[in-house]
């Protein structure tokens, strides 16, 4: 009986994100009002795979360039091998920016604030584009014809 027990535990899928992270995420979409548990575990869990093929594929790049950490580059070329990620994701991706390098190290205070270029917010994500706002939205109404003046008579 116990041997049954250990086995259920070992099969059930629990995401390793908070749920109130992803439902917070999720929301951020103003169309969704609320998450059912189902989908939520879908969400999670679908993100956890993701990212999981993600940091293999990358690794296995860095592996082929004999590098022992796991850099932008590598996850750029992870991606562009793999076509259904490379389809949505490769534009999100920022580009790796060619460093200078220089003999005294970046002070934390003398970094950028901003973000780098081709990141984008989670919430930008899920905005509808300018086209599907466009299409959604309900065409004005014709203006009236202004009625023809009478004719005088002479």
């Amino acid at each position: 009986m116990v041997m049954a027990e250990e086995e259920e535990k070992t099969l059930s899928f629990e995401p390793e994100f908070p749920k109130s992270r992803v439902k917070k995420i999720i929301t951020l979409d103003k169309d969704v009002k609320r998450v059912s548990s189902e989908a939520l575990f879908l969400v999670s869990r679908s993100t956890e795979l993701f990212l999981q093929l993600l940091a293999e594929k990358s690794a296995e790049v860095a592996i082929e360039k004999k590098r022992k950490t796991v850099k932008l580059e590598h996850m750029r070329i992870a991606v562009k091998r793999n076509r259904p990620i490379s389809d949505f994701l490769l534009d999100s991706l920022p580009v790796p920016s060619e460093t200078v390098k220089s003999d005294k190290p970046v002070a934390v205070a003398d970094r950028p604030k901003s973000v780098l270029v081709g990141t984008r917010r989670i919430d930008q994500i899920f905005r509808k584009s300018e086209a599907e706002v466009d299409a959604q939205a309900p065409e004005p109404e014709p203006e009236p014809e202004p009625e023809p003046e009478p004719m005088e008579e002479a």
